[in-house]
Order: C-alpha cells, then structure tokens, then sequence
C-alpha cells in the first residue's frame, strides 16, 4: 500500500471520527454505539499501518485470499449489528406497550370522572 493511499484512508477515517463525536455529542447516538464504532476505527487504523497483520492472520486460518477473510469478518460484523439493533428494538416495542397500556388507563379513568 503506497503512502498517498495510506494518507487518503487515515483522512476519510478522520472525517469518520468527527462525524461519530459530532453525533455523540448531539445525542443523536448513544455514547454505547458510539464507542462501538470508535473501536472498528480502530481496527481499521491498525489495519493500514500494519496490513501484514492481516495477511498473516488469514494465512492463518486457511483463507486463500485476505480479502475473503475481510469480507467473512465484515459479514459477521453486519450480522452482530442487526443482532445488536434487534435487541435494542425488542425493548423498545416492550416499552412503548407497557406505555400505551398505561395511558389508556389514565384516558379511562379521566373519561370516567368527566361523566
């Protein structure tokens, strides 16, 4: 990997991490998200400085290429997100019902003292 390759792809993690604490900040995510991408900037970060890293490791493991073994772990990444993101909607459907049983029952009781 050239270095004006390398330099383009730290920038554009750059702008990625400022995005991230820009939207932490706003509160548009939450600090447990955020962090969780903070961590794959991360990753990536060492991924260009050190590529030899995962070469090594998908040799490794029998991958013929390092790209397949990229590809199977961004697969498994994006599978843990939707996990991630199911869990969080779970409870969310959980809370909201808990809350509209609530509020009909205090619409039912005002209805009832307006009689």
């Amino acid at each position: 990997m050239n270095l004006s390759l390398k330099i383009f792809l730290f920038f554009i993690l750059l702008l990625q991490f400022i995005l991230i604490i820009y939207t932490i900040k706003s509160r548009k995510i939450s600090m447990r998200y955020g962090s969780f991408w903070i961590f794959i900037l991360v990753l990536m970060c060492i991924a260009i400085i050190f590529p030899n890293i995962f070469i090594n490791i998908s040799s490794l493991f029998g991958f013929e290429t390092t790209s397949n073994m990229l590809f199977l772990f961004g697969f498994f990444f994006l599978f843990y997100i939707i996990f991630i993101l199911t869990i969080s909607l779970s409870k969310q459907q959980a809370i909201i019902k808990i809350l509209i049983q609530e509020l009909s029952i205090l619409k039912a009781k005002i209805e009832k003292k307006d009689i």
